[in-house]
């Protein structure tokens, strides 16, 4: 009578799916070397394809599973640039949406240049 295979835990198929993602020889190197299912899911970090910030889910559709290193760091920093970005906008157009939503006019920019008088000479 054959006997019931275990119970794969969730880890170890994460390895497995990630490991898939880096090139022959290092795949083949990480097996040979016999690492823990740990450090290979460790390799990798799990990046939003749209912006958490922006309104993006944590579904395994919104997620794209990325090798750790510089690229993924430069595109991490310019996203948060991206965001701050965006939120320095939205609060410098605060005032003049939130004025036109309750049907005022929108506030007045100050003129950069100078009143004077205006008027003919005295006669």
């Amino acid at each position: 009578m054959k006997r019931k295979r275990k119970h794969i835990p969730c880890e170890q198929r994460l390895a497995a799916a990630l490991i898939c993602l880096l090139p022959q020889a290092e795949r083949d190197y990480l097996r040979r070397t016999d690492w823990p299912a740990s450090r290979v899911i460790a390799l990798f970090t799990f990046d939003h394809i749209h912006l958490h910030a922006w309104g993006g889910r944590d579904d395994w559709k919104n997620l794209d599973p990325r090798r750790r290193g510089p690229e993924l760091k430069a595109k991490d920093s310019a996203d948060t640039s991206r965001v701050a970005k965006a939120v320095r906008l939205a609060e410098h157009w605060q005032s003049f949406t939130r004025a036109l939503t309750k049907g005022k006019k929108p506030p007045r920019r100050k003129s950069r240049w100078p009143t004077r008088p205006f008027g003919g000479r005295a006669q």
